[in-house]
């Protein structure tokens, strides 16, 4: 689901509303669970086809790849402390953490 205008049909007319309607993203889970810099890691959840933005922590990653709605990979970018850190994606429809945090060693 993208977030945007919705649009309805019927016959010959067509009507938009002036309301964006939002998808919230949401993060079900990841994987794998930790790893240090260079990790490739895959995020699962909803409403994630319109990501822009992953981070690990406070830190972005500059490497992430949108499969689709329910999956998003990143890179666990470099820069980090050792220890646990929360994931979260940014969509249009508003941002999401990671249920658990994910362990940079």
């Amino acid at each position: 689901a993208h977030t945007g205008a919705v649009t309805v049909t019927t016959g010959t007319t067509t009507l938009t509303s002036p309301q964006t309607y939002k998808v919230k993203p949401k993060i079900t889970s990841f994987s794998p669970s930790s790893g240090p810099a260079g990790t490739l890691v895959t995020i699962n959840g909803t409403g994630l086809i319109q990501t822009s933005a992953v981070k690990f922590g406070t830190v972005k990653a500059t490497t992430f790849t949108v499969v689709s709605d329910s999956k998003v990979t990143a890179v666990v970018p470099s820069g980090l402390a050792a220890g646990a850190v929360t994931i979260s994606v940014t969509t249009p429809g508003g941002a999401a953490n990671s249920p658990t945090k994910f362990t940079v060693n």
